[in-house]
């Protein structure tokens, strides 16, 4: 069959069948290097986004490190805790403190009771549940001082009632009353547990 064809024609087909081989050559060796140089390309383009979002944490790093060093630092001195080298003794310290605000304020201390203490992590919870009375004042004087003061100390739960008090004076016939409050509460603060550190 290639016999019949003319002198020309087979050129034709040589160059033809040439073409083939070159266009195979082509796509067995420079399409898997052009896929190749593609995955490259998005490897490259992935690692330039993950070395400019390492050094945007790196920038990061010197102001973390000093707000670690304050937070460390605060952390060693346990301001605003409640002292104490066990949970019994912080209760007992924070019953004498109670007391002491109690008695500033011009109020009666009627009793005081230690709470069950809570362990979380390196934070123990104390607390203490207290009755004292006295009138508005000393109860404003009371809760102020607990507001304000160090260490820091949360009212947990508050019941007021008033005790109706009837004095009779000598010279006049009529009673004079006076408003009295009873104050039960509840008083919590935070203690560093330094077996758990």
């Amino acid at each position: 069959m290639l016999s019949k064809l003319s002198t020309n024609s087979r050129r034709i087909l040589a160059l033809l069948i040439l073409l083939a081989l070159v266009a195979i050559v082509i796509a067995v060796t420079l399409l898997p290097v052009r896929t190749a140089l593609v995955s490259y390309d998005e490897s490259i383009a992935d690692l330039e986004f993950r070395l400019r979002k390492y050094d945007a944490l790196a920038q990061l790093q010197v102001p973390l490190k000093v707000r670690l060093e304050s937070l460390t630092s605060k952390q060693a001195s346990a301001e605003g805790l409640l002292k104490g080298e066990s949970q019994a003794i912080a209760g007992a310290n924070l019953q004498a403190l109670f007391k002491q605000i109690v008695l500033q304020a011009g109020g009666r201390l009627e009793s005081t009771q230690v709470l069950p203490g809570a362990a979380s992590g390196v934070i123990d919870w104390i607390g203490i549940r207290a009755q004292f009375s006295g009138d508005i004042e000393t109860l404003q004087r009371v809760l102020y001082s607990i507001e304000f003061n160090k260490p820091i100390l949360f009212v947990d739960k508050i019941e007021v009632r008033t005790k109706r008090i009837r004095r009779s004076r000598r010279r006049n016939p009529p009673v004079a009353q006076s408003q009295v409050l009873s104050v039960s509460l509840e008083i919590s603060g935070y203690r560093r547990n330094e077996e758990s550190s």
